[in-house]
Formats: C-alpha cells, sequence, structure tokens
C-alpha cells in the first residue's frame, strides 16, 4: 500500500514539529542522529532526487 504524497508531507511536517517542541538537550548524540535520520529518510520519500544526489556527498574520513 502506497501512501499518498499529502500523507507523507504530513509525516515529515509531524516529525519536524515533534522535534522542534521536545528539542534535543537531553538526547544522547545516537538519539539525535537516528531522529534526524529519519526526518532526511522522509525527505527522501517525498523526492527521490533528493535521495540519488544524497549519494553524491560523504562525509570526511576521521
Amino acid at each position: 500500500m502506497c501512501s499518498t504524497h499529502g500523507e507523507r508531507l504530513a509525516r515529515l511536517t509531524k516529525a519536524i514539529d515533534d522535534l522542534a517542541s521536545e528539542g534535543l538537550s537531553g538526547l544522547p548524540p545516537e538519539a539525535w542522529a537516528e531522529r534526524v535520520a529519519g526526518i532526511w529518510s522522509l525527505v527522501e520519500g517525498l523526492d527521490p532526487e533528493i535521495a540519488r544526489r544524497r549519494t553524491r556527498y560523504s562525509t570526511p574520513e576521521s
């Protein structure tokens, strides 16, 4: 079952609103990264071109 564009946008909006209302203070870095990654996953679901372009970027190795 596929969700509509509107439903996906509503999930993204809710995820951003939830994170904004809860804040990041007190969250361990792993939880913060997981929340942000989840939001990016929702963004990529709305715009596959973003997902395609993101693969061209990488993080510098430490």
